[in-house]
């Protein structure tokens, strides 16, 4: 081995730099490897053109609650330089005829919003908002920060209390079933349904329906890091390095090194051969970790089998536009409501349920779905991304990443248009 480390990490993508600060302050020597030429994965800030001034954060944007973490606290990583704002008008969903529902980072602004479109749902938005405060702070985020425990076993203690019982009762449903049989305005159920959604979580599977109370109930919202979500990358790394961490770049594993069944290092595409004494950590897809870095002997057979059969979320793959701009966006609707002027993210082209459940069919069937959108005009906020006078804006839509059945009809498609 050309040299030995306590443990090594795959890939250098916020998780995975988020760990290795983790291992180093607790006083173990690791050695992340990325074969990419600049740390943080999704966390990437784009110059285009080069020198231009125009940054563009070509994957991660949006940081839900970032500075809510407890990572965010331990690590030091507003120390480090990544600085985060919320911007008040949260989210707002623009409608073909102008009216706008709006989520704000007051509560009390949100519920408002809401009332214009239906009191009911209204009144039932504030009480699971009340209802499972008390299950997010008790119960939803000590999980998060703990190991998991044995399903049967969970059931059973939240099974001892009445919020835990209505946490087990709400977590049966899909998140489609909780909000259709919870909200009854069509435009509302669409917006929970599409902003829940942007969490990866398919609505249409049972067992996350509390995903969308504890959505309510949260008080974190979306946030964006000032100067671009690399920053948040680059602070990473910089806590990282201040524990004593190596991060390197242009360095490909090429295939796990294993001795007697266990892990014993890793060989990069160039032939170096770096040894661990402990553990060997994946922050990359199943694929890649079991079936193309292992030897399939070394991988138990039911192992590869679920790695085989591991399937990607169907609505995740984004179509993104991004652009260099004389002047921020402007919405129509700002015309009636003025405070849409300074919506951080908004959302377009969502009218009815209908059409949320139109896209989600698009993906299924492999086609193009109907043109539902979101982005943002981020230089609003932070002028620092483009020059003086000047803005960046971007817009995504979900579209299926194999379109009528074959991801290469995409290339057919960029030559017919």
């Amino acid at each position: 081995m050309d040299r030995t480390y306590d443990g090594i990490i795959l890939g250098a993508g916020h998780n995975s730099l988020i760990l290795q600060a983790y291992l180093c302050r607790a006083g173990l020597d690791i050695l992340c490897v990325d074969r990419r030429n600049v740390a943080g994965g999704g966390l990437a800030t784009v110059e285009h053109p080069r020198n231009s001034g125009f940054l563009h954060n070509t994957h991660s944007f949006y940081h839900r609650a970032i500075t809510h973490m407890p990572w965010y606290r331990d690590l030091e990583v507003a120390y480090h330089g990544a600085t985060y704002i919320e911007p008040e008008l949260n989210v707002a969903l623009i409608r073909e005829n102008g009216e706008s529902l709006a989520w704000w980072t007051d509560f009390d602004r949100t519920v408002a919003s809401f009332r214009q479109f239906s009191e009911h749902d209204a009144d039932r938005l504030q009480y699971w908002r009340d209802t499972f405060l008390p299950i997010v702070e008790n119960i939803l985020i000590p999980e998060a920060q703990s190991p998991p425990l044995e399903p049967t076993e969970r059931r059973r203690l939240l099974g001892q209390s009445e919020a835990g019982r209505l946490l087990l009762e709400v977590s049966a449903l899909s998140p489609l079933e909780f909000v259709q049989s919870e909200f009854e305005h069509p435009v509302i159920q669409a917006g929970l349904l599409f902003f829940n959604g942007l969490r990866e979580v398919d609505l249409r599977c049972p067992g996350f329906g509390h995903h969308v109370a504890a959505l309510l109930a949260s008080s974190g919202k979306a946030q964006m890091c000032l100067g671009g979500s690399a920053a948040l990358a680059r602070a990473l790394v910089s806590s990282v390095q201040a524990a004593g961490g190596e991060v390197r770049l242009q360095a490909e594993p090429k295939r796990m090194l294993t001795e007697n069944g266990k892990v014993v290092g890793i060989e990069t595409t160039e032939g170096e051969q770096v040894g661990v004494r402990r553990f060997v950590a994946s922050g990359l897809n199943p694929h890649q970790t079991f079936l193309d870095l292992l030897k399939e002997e070394d991988v138990p057979a039911t192992w590869r089998e679920r790695a085989e059969g591991f399937e990607y979320n169907l609505i995740a793959p984004l179509f993104a536009l991004n652009l260099n701009l004389n002047a921020p966006l402007r919405f129509d609707a700002a015309d009636q409501a003025p405070e849409l002027e300074q919506a951080f993210m908004v959302i377009l082209g969502l009218d009815h349920v209908d059409d949320y459940l139109a896209m989600v069919e698009a993906h299924i069937q492999g086609s193009q779905p109907p043109p539902i959108m979101w982005g943002s005009c981020p230089t609003l906020f932070d002028p620092n991304q483009a020059p003086e006078g000047k803005h960046t804006a971007f817009m995504w839509q979900k579209m299926p990443y194999r379109l009528d059945g074959d991801p290469v009809n995409w290339d057919r498609e960029r030559e017919r248009v």
